[in-house]
């Protein structure tokens, strides 16, 4: 299944964590800019920590997925919003086929890392599926997303499909812990 870009925003780009071992090649590490951002939208909705997402610049990104899938961001505090619901940073949340997700421009910040359940499943150079926008290539054919483009996605882990069937009603994955403020003078 694809996911379809309608409106690609500022710049985004394919990104996972980067390009090891080739430096003495002329050839950069690249990856997400924050790493951790990006492995922590992952680890949230069971893809492998080093699969490729979407690093979105500035916002502007319309999109829409084929099939449900699960998702979650990680980044600058952005408005994004499938319908009119929105999207908490750092919650797995489940899109069905067909809605639109609209990532505004941030208020804090200029960069979110988007994930989908499966990731971006764009064919692997030396080792990584990120965008060298210079050297142009890997992600979508070297290059950042366009209008239109359509790019393809991953199998989905168990544990995402499982993700999917628990946050059916609610849509977003809510998680809380008891805290306790305690003051010694």
């Amino acid at each position: 299944m694809n996911l379809s870009v309608r409106q690609a925003g500022f710049l985004t780009s394919v990104q996972d964590l980067g390009r090891n071992g080739f430096r003495q090649f002329g050839v950069s590490l690249g990856g997400a800019l924050d790493s951790h951002a990006l492995r922590v939208a992952n680890l949230l909705i069971g893809n492998d920590e080093s699969d490729a997402g979407l690093e979105i610049t500035f916002g502007g990104l319309r999109m829409r997925l084929q099939d449900k899938r699960v998702i979650a961001w990680c980044g600058g505090d952005f408005d994004i919003r499938s319908g009119s619901t929105p999207l908490p940073a750092g919650h797995a949340c489940v899109l069905d086929a067909g809605d639109e997700l609209a990532i505004d421009q941030p208020k804090i910040g200029c960069r979110a890392w988007l994930t989908i359940s499966g990731g971006i499943d764009v064919p692997p150079v030396l080792g990584s599926r990120s965008t060298d926008l210079r050297a142009k290539f890997g992600g979508l054919i070297g290059r950042a997303l366009r209008d239109g483009d359509e790019a393809p996605l991953g199998n989905q882990s168990e544990f995402s499909r499982s993700l999917v069937d628990l946050l059916r009603e609610r849509r977003v994955a809510s998680w809380s812990s008891p805290v306790e403020w305690s003051s010694t003078a």
